[in-house]
């Protein structure tokens, strides 16, 4: 008789001397490591045990990032004794704390002594989740199904997690012609995934380069541009110009409101208010003369300066209303006649230079216009300057045929080490009134320090290396179109084989595609430029400091005059009192227009820097290129950006109808409506909720109201709601388009951790073998090491993405045309070269990768099982948007595959029980002869070999089984049908 077999394990029971656990995986468990900045899941790891038996435990590997582990993990329980439970508990591992338990259950030795066990067990203290831990129990070496020895002998050989995969899987591949396979990430999620790495590698490579740009442009700032101290200086010479008063009463002497820069109306006040206020101020006190507040130093005198047109009868009126007016009216030609009081006709005194065009100056054609007046007035001692300021007032220097008059001087400040331009322009506009423009601007000179020095030679070691960059760049540029020319047909030589002038032109195409075919490339030249042009213009500048130094020192040694000589003093004493002002007056004016073109040099130079900062910003977005979330966005900018662009013509055309409208609504009562550009900052001053609708409303009130809602209506609200849908339609299309590799910014800086780890360790262990070939004592305390194939230095992206992109997208493509491609492949495996373009472009996005494919592109092994983990991580249980009907096709004779292998394996349970039945039958017979022999030794005579064989009836109840024993004489005979029919049926 042949030994009993237990259910699971069919294993004899003479074989039962050890307890053998498979503890092949689990399912549903909960996610421990969640967090809101992460995709990071639990790594899970069981433990099976005895109670009060440490020397019992089995501990499985881990898994990383999986809910549903499969570890396929077989040992034997050591010390276990009949009786005896098992303990298995589901741990998350976590690096630097605790590990967490996701749940625990307990078997006790009823559910497997007697047939094993087989199932899933309901895990305790899985918080919300149910989650199941698969088991196989059973004594001595399992016995179990094909599918699961192939996968716990893929378990034993050190498969990765991507590898382990079932047998129906393996078997659909298989006949396929797909080998090698990850069957949870399809080409589309690897290509994503390829994507994403691609533009990390490449764009987040130049986030150091730009953060070393940006520290060292702000300090360079910081160092040069003294912000804070010329600001406070700004504002301090600002304000006490501003609060220059003059007293002012009327001819009865009663005393009127005082004169202010503000409130000039006239010429008279404007005289009133520099020779009486703005002299005086800048004269200083006894202690400090020529100082503002006390550190400004006055250099010099004030100049004057005006521009006079000449008068003609009025064009814009009737002669009848011209004879009636009888004044003349400005025209728009420049007047350069002398004019102003004569000199004395017995007196030896010239013509005053303020009334003289050109005001007698040497050699300024160039810096200033002989077309205009000048006039200088004395701050030290400030009674000269207000005399002269009193002179000029009186002699008409301005009336009615001026057009503007500036107020400049120059002050120096030896405590910020800056040079500042105090500038007043008063403008008589037609109508009479008189503009007020007052500019400080102070140019500061730059001091250089260690520190300083060593900043800037930085800044241009930086730029050399940006040039550097660049030009490696368009290098790797021209040596990929080369080698993409090389592959291609030879067209462009029967295209250019024409001659003329096309033929001239394409060597410059081609040279400019490669410099700036790029637009990223495009924004480092242009960088380089701003940044070279930032160094050239700072170093004239700071010459143009220097020599703005050298010309004050050398205009205090010019000769003056304590007075003017007098009327009757010889021609020779005017002729040299002349001379030196001239010289000096001359000289002033040089320093004056130096100064400005200093100042407006500084101006220039400060809007590069605002151009450098932009190209930082530029870089900046160049490198968040390389985060999915970050690229979401620009790429949503830069595809919004046409729609953009022509939302932003019709706003600007719609906006300036408003401002004309506004302008002729409001333009006649209103100052801020009054010009076209005053209405322009009136109008942007509405669209912000600064402007003064109060005014507006209390001048027109049914005009402003219907102006204001038409306005808000199209301006604010369409406008602005059109830029809205058109960013959430274009941000849709990206986020579709990126594919499912989206990971967030910690997750990846996890993942580039993880590549530094990866990438330094098989360097290290390198390392360690050169050191024990070179020193063979170090073998024998360090620990031996396999030799490893060499990495590749670049990972071959754009091969890899070549090789999986598509030949065509056809959602009807066959999918037998699948099975063909994969089988030519494979047949030309034995020689290693594999023709991978031609395989791949016929292959569909939603076939599973292969790392066939990755090897013949040009990966080592490890690489491409790096890859494939982090692919793996990264789209684990994402899925497409849309699903093609060939994929669906694909999907469905999987899983029709899949039925038939399960009732394959149906039919193969099914006749082995049947066959078992068979044997029994069999066995059947020969036990039934043997108890008749018995029966007949021990109760009856043996029935001859005719006759059938004895079986006993039915029996029913004690009356029916007497009456049936006595029907039949008391012997046990058979009543049914013949036995041999019966064993047939």
């Amino acid at each position: 008789m042949e030994p009993r077999r237990s259910k699971v394990g069919d294993v004899p029971q003479k074989e039962k001397k050890q307890l053998t656990v498979v503890m092949v995986g689990a399912r549903g468990l909960r996610n421990a490591d969640w967090s809101p900045f992460s995709d990071d899941k639990s790594d899970p790891y069981c433990i099976c045990e005895i109670p009060d038996k440490p020397d019992s435990k089995i501990r499985t590997r881990t898994i990383d990032n999986n809910l549903d582990p499969v570890w396929n993990h077989e040992a034997f329980v050591q010390g276990w004794e009949p009786g005896d439970p098992l303990k298995f508990t589901v741990w998350d591992k976590d690096f630097g704390k605790k590990d967490q338990c996701l749940g625990t259950v307990t078997l006790f030795s009823s559910h497997f002594d007697r047939e094993g066990f087989n199932g899933d067990m309901l895990l305790n203290g899985a918080g919300k989740n149910r989650a199941f831990v698969t088991l196989r129990i059973c004594y001595g070496k399992p016995m179990w199904g094909k599918v699961a020895v192939e996968q716990a002998a893929m378990a034993a050989s050190g498969f990765t997690e991507t590898q382990v995969v079932s047998m129906r899987t393996k078997r659909r591949n298989g006949r396929l012609g797909i080998l090698n396979v990850n069957p949870g990430l399809t080409r589309q999620q690897f290509r994503d995934f390829l994507l994403v790495e691609r533009d990390r590698v490449h764009y987040c490579a130049t986030l150091p380069l730009t953060i070393i740009m940006t520290v060292i442009f702000g300090l360079m700032v910081w160092g040069h541009g003294n912000v804070s101290s010329v600001y406070r200086l700004h504002s301090g010479i600002h304000r006490a110009v501003n609060e220059i008063r003059v007293p002012s009463r009327l001819p009865d002497g009663t005393r009127r409101i005082d004169v202010t820069l503000d409130s000039i109306s006239n010429t008279a006040e404007m005289w009133k208010w520099i020779g009486e206020g703005l002299v005086p101020k800048l004269g200083g006190d006894a202690s400090r003369p020529g100082f503002l507040q006390s550190f400004n130093k006055v250099l010099g005198k004030i100049q004057l300066t005006q521009k006079r047109v000449e008068m003609e009868q009025c064009k814009k009126i009737s002669p009848e209303l011209a004879s009636y007016f009888r004044l003349a009216c400005r025209s728009d030609s420049v007047d350069t006649d002398t004019f102003g009081p004569a000199p004395a006709n017995y007196t030896n005194m010239t013509k005053d230079s303020a009334f003289v065009a050109g005001g007698k100056l040497e050699g300024i054609g160039l810096v200033l216009s002989k077309e205009d007046y000048f006039a200088f007035l004395d701050v030290v001692p400030p009674e000269l300057g207000s005399e002269r300021a009193a002179f000029l007032a009186r002699s008409s220097w301005c009336d009615a045929s001026t057009q503007w008059v500036e107020v400049r001087a120059a002050l120096f400040n030896g405590e910020v080490a800056a040079y500042i331009d105090v500038k007043v322009r008063f403008e008589f506009n037609e109508g009479g009134l008189v503009d007020k423009k007052m500019e400080v601007r102070p140019l500061h000179q730059p001091s250089w320090t260690t520190f300083t020095m060593l900043v800037d030679i930085v800044f241009i070691m930086l730029m050399l290396t940006l040039v550097l960059v660049s030009i490696q760049e368009v290098m790797d540029r021209k040596a990929r179109r080369k080698a993409a020319k090389e592959e291609e047909v030879q067209e462009e030589d029967d295209e250019d084989e024409g001659g003329g002038l096309l033929s001239c032109c394409n060597p410059c195409a081609r040279c400019f595609g490669l410099f700036l075919g790029d637009f990223w490339l495009t924004v480092d030249w242009w960088g380089l430029a701003f940044g070279t042009g930032l160094i050239v213009v700072f170093l004239l500048l700071n010459g143009v400091i220097d020599h703005l130094g050298v010309q004050f020192s050398d205009l205090q040694q010019v000769r003056l005059f304590d007075e003017r000589p007098y009327g009757n003093s010889s021609v020779a004493e005017h002729a040299r009192y002349d001379d030196a002002f001239r010289k000096y007056e001359t000289g002033m004016s040089m320093i004056f227009a130096e100064l400005n073109v200093a100042v407006e040099w500084k101006t220039y130079h400060r809007i590069g820097m605002f151009g450098f900062t932009f190209y930082l910003l530029f870089r900046f977005f160049r490198g968040c290129l390389g985060q999915p979330y970050f690229a979401h966005m620009i790429r949503t900018l830069q595809q919004a950006g046409p729609d953009i662009v022509h939302l932003s013509m019709i706003l600007a055309i719609t906006f300036e109808n408003f401002v004309l409208s506004g302008c002729l609504f409001f333009g006649s009562g209103l100052k801020d409506w009054s010009t076209v550009n005053n209405s322009h900052r009136a109008a942007l001053g509405l669209l912000s909720g600064m402007g003064d609708f109060a005014s507006m409303y209390d001048k027109y009130p049914a005009a402003a109201l219907v102006w204001l809602f038409f306005f808000a209506v199209v301006i604010v609200f369409i406008a602005n709601n059109m830029l809205f849908a058109i960013m959430v339609d274009h941000f849709a299309e990206v986020k579709l388009e990126c594919g499912q590799a989206r990971q967030s910014l910690p997750a990846q800086a996890l993942y580039l951790c993880q590549d530094w780890v990866w990438k330094g360790s098989f360097r290290v262990r390198n390392l360690v073998r050169l050191a024990q070939g070179l020193v063979p004592r170090l073998a024998k305390i360090t620990p031996y090491l396999d030799e490893e194939e060499p990495r590749v230095k670049r990972v071959p992206y754009d091969i890899m993405l070549e090789a999986l992109e598509p030949a065509a997208l056809d959602e009807g493509a066959d999918p037998d045309a699948v099975v063909r491609s994969a089988t030519e492949l494979f047949e030309g495996k034995g020689k290693k070269k594999l023709n991978v373009p031609a395989w791949t472009k016929g292959q569909p996005l939603w076939a599973p990768i292969q790392m066939d494919v990755l090897l013949a592109c040009g990966c080592d092994e490890a690489t491409a099982l790096r890859l494939l983990s982090k692919a793996n991580n990264v789209c684990d249980g994402r899925r497409p948007n849309d699903f093609p009907s060939d994929m669906v096709y694909h999907e469905f004779t999987g899983q029709m595959r899949n039925v038939y292998e399960g009732l394959a394996g149906t039919e193969d349970d099914l006749r082995i029980w049947l066959e078992a039945r068979r044997v029994d039958c069999d066995h059947l017979e020969p036990r039934q002869r043997k108890l008749e022999a018995l029966s007949v030794e021990k109760i009856l005579p043996r029935p001859a070999e005719d006759e059938p064989m004895l079986m006993p009836q039915p029996i029913t109840s004690g009356n029916e089984r007497r009456e049936g024993m006595h029907s039949a004489g008391m012997s046990l005979t058979w009543d049914g049908p013949d036995q041999n029919n019966m064993l047939t049926q």
